[in-house]
């Protein structure tokens, strides 16, 4: 079974059990849709969601007070691919496009280590930190899951390259 992951615990809220997610996925509200979730290994059955702006709080079976919640803190949450909402044309999910190649063609630029997001863009982190670049439509030519490549546009690369 294929695993996606969507957030990560960050906190104990409250001292019922809620927890404060950092979500990985555009819509935060999907979570009030998914019926259990994976954390850390374990399945646990989402009995609350809320959503407030990219945050996202979730009450779990079986965490009913903040000891259990802190417990968490730090925890990966995944779901099953199949019930992750469906992408759209050009989104991919963060882990997909992590050791992906990134190139123009001619010049190879590193290896995709990580994927930040912000608000305004998602920003790739190539070789460890050495570069980053915001992920923009109109840098992203063409990305190969499967031949574990994305295509960029030299020139904008140029425009919007940070290297450290």
């Amino acid at each position: 079974m294929s695993t996606v992951e969507v957030g990560k615990i960050v906190k104990p809220q409250g001292i019922k059990g809620e927890v404060k997610v950092q979500c990985f996925v555009d819509n935060p509200q999907g979570f009030a849709h998914l019926g259990k979730i994976t954390v850390e290994g374990r399945p646990y059955r989402i009995l609350r969601a809320r959503s407030v702006g990219a945050d996202v709080y979730l009450t779990l079976e079986g965490v009913s007070d903040r000891n259990a919640a802190e417990a968490l803190r730090d925890s990966i949450l995944t779901v099953d691919r199949k019930e992750a909402e469906g992408l759209k044309t050009g989104e991919y999910f963060v882990q997909d496009l992590i050791g992906l190649a990134v190139t123009d063609g001619e010049r190879d630029y590193g290896v995709i280590s990580d994927v930040l997001q912000y608000g305004a863009a998602d920003v790739l982190v190539l070789d460890g930190g050495k570069t980053m670049v915001p992920y923009l439509k109109r840098l992203v030519l063409r990305v190969d899951l499967e031949g574990g490549r994305m295509e960029v546009d030299a020139k904008v690369w140029q425009e919007v390259v940070c290297e450290n």
